[in-house]
Formats: structure tokens, C-alpha cells, sequence
């Protein structure tokens, strides 16, 4: 046989392999989309090769340490700055880790939303990343554990699919050191919100319906970079109004949704032209 039909016949039997790896692999449910599991590295290459690469991997749910790092490897080369793998329901902290790392430093963001829960072991190795963000949107709830790594994340931390957030919980994730958002919370306890209002960065928690922590209410308004809004809130503390009432930022802070607020916290906001009130606790010359 010759050299070029040697050639032919290797390409030939990649091609092969490729293709039964990609049929093995795919499976089409009633929409029509395809479910990856664990494609092998040459599959992530020959959606590269084919253009395919971002549609594919919102399907993949887990990735093996080869097809990681030509997934990154790619990522780098062309300047992508963010990976997002919506479809990714389990991880291993060998692939966390390579995810995580960009050569040169680049800020990326590292969206990992299908995720709905981590080990400690995993969210150590997500914490090994610099500069862009972390959204892990699929969590609905964390260990203290899981917290305490998670609290060594250095860039912007997004749990916006938190539901609820206990004290031990709370302690952790407020020695995070950049900017973080729980927008999913609708209520948290006077203990859990003490405990995170330590955080020193800036912080959102935008979906609160009751705001009952002065000194957790404090810290949003303090770190407020034009982003925060209590425009779910329904109720408050009379300490929370002694605070928004002292409120001296550049934004105004709107409390659209407020049902409950008594004449005496009511006229102490009134007093602050930086709170915005319903309609109902103004004064009649003000509707």
C-alpha cells in the first residue's frame, strides 16, 4: 500500500470513530435537542472544526479532564472570555480546576447554572479562578461547608438560585471578598442576616420581600454601587427605617412594593428625598 493511501485510510478510520462517538453519544428527545454526556476531547474538536462548539456545549452535562482542557485550550486562543455551560449537572474537582484557570490572567466568566449541587472538593477547585465571575445559579441551597470554600472565590460570586441560607451558612459566604449576589432569597432569618450583613464588599439582595435587619441593611447601602433596589420589599423594621432614613447615596432607593409602614417610620422617610415611597404613605400634597 502506498504512503498516500495510508493517509486516506487514517483519515477515513478518525472519521469513523468521530462519527459512532458522536452517534454513541447523542441522544434526541422529543424537541429535538441533543443531550451530550461526557463527549470525548476529539468530539470538542470537531465542533470547534465545525462551528458548533456553543450550541453543543449547552447540552454537555459533564466533561472528562481531556475534553476540559481543549475546551479551554480553544477558549484562550480565540479570546472568549466567558464559558458557559448551562447544561452541566455534574463536575469533577479535577475539571473544576481547569475550568477555572485562563493562561495570562484573563478575566472570565464561568457560568456553571445547571449545577444543582457541589461538593466542598469542587467548590475549592472553583475558588482557584481570577478575575471575571462565578455563577452557580442552580444551587438552591449550601452547606456551611460548601459556604466556607465558596468564601474563597476571588472574583464576583453569583447564588441567585439560593432559596434559603442558614446562619453557619451565612458566616461563611460573608468572608467573600468581592462582589456577590443572592437575588433569589425572598426572606432570611434575623440570625443568617446579622451574620452576612459582616460582608465588606458589594452585596445584592434584590428579591427581599421582608426587611427586618438594620445592621444587614446598612451594609447593602453602604456597598451600593447602583445596582442594589429593596423594590420587593413589603415590610420593614422600625430599625430598618431609622436606616433607610439616614440613607445619603447618589441613587434613590424606591420601595414600590412596601403594604405595611406606620405613620411614625413613614414620616421619618418622607424626610429623606433619596427614598421614593408608594403613593399611599406620602403626603396628600405629594400624590
Amino acid at each position: 500500500m502506498t504512503m498516500n493511501s495510508n493517509r486516506h485510510a487514517t483519515k477515513f478510520v478518525i472519521s469513523i470513530v468521530l462519527l459512532l462517538a458522536g452517534h454513541s453519544l447523542a441522544k434526541t428527545g422529543n424537541s429535538g435537542a441533543v443531550a451530550t454526556e461526557s463527549p470525548p476531547a476529539e468530539l470538542i474538536e470537531s465542533w470547534i472544526a465545525d462551528g458548533t462548539l456553543s450550541t453543543k456545549l449547552r447540552t454537555v452535562k459533564t466533561l472528562n479532564v481531556e475534553a476540559a482542557k481543549v475546551l479551554v485550550k480553544h477558549k484562550v486562543a480565540v479570546g472568549d472570555r466567558t464559558l458557559d455551560l448551562p447544561g452541566l449537572t455534574s463536575i469533577t474537582p479535577e475539571v473544576a480546576r481547569i475550568l477555572s484557570f485562563r493562561e495570562g490572567g484573563e478575566a472570565v466568566g464561568l457560568h456553571l447554572d445547571g449545577l444543582t449541587t457541589i461538593t466542598p472538593e469542587v467548590a475549592e477547585a472553583l475558588a482557584t479562578g481570577q478575575g471575571g465571575g462565578l455563577s452557580l445559579n442552580g444551587l438552591t441551597t449550601i452547606s456551611a461547608e460548601v459556604a466556607k470554600r465558596l468564601s474563597g472565590v476571588k472574583r464576583k460570586l453569583v447564588l441567585n438560585g439560593l432559596k434559603t441560607l442558614s446562619r453557619e451558612a451565612a458566616v461563611e459566604l460573608a468572608k467573600h471578598k468581592s462582589k456577590f449576589t443572592l437575588t433569589g432569597l425572598t426572606e432570611i432569618s434575623d440570625e443568617a442576616a446579622e451574620a452576612l450583613s459582616q460582608h465588606s464588599q458589594t452585596m445584592l439582595l434584590n428579591g427581599l420581600t421582608r426587611l427586618t435587619s438594620a445592621s444587614l441593611t446598612a451594609t447593602v447601602l453602604r456597598s451600593n454601587d447602583g445596582f442594589a433596589n429593596f423594590k420587593k420589599v413589603q415590610t420593614i423594621s422600625d430599625g430598618v427605617a431609622k436606616v433607610l432614613a439616614e440613607y445619603r447615596g447618589t441613587k434613590p432607593i424606591e420601595l414600590p412594593g412596601l403594604t405595611e409602614l406606620s405613620e411614625v417610620n413613614a414620616a421619618l422617610l418622607r424626610a429623606n428625598q433619596k427614598i421614593v415611597l408608594p403613593s399611599k404613605f406620602q403626603k396628600p400634597e405629594q400624590q
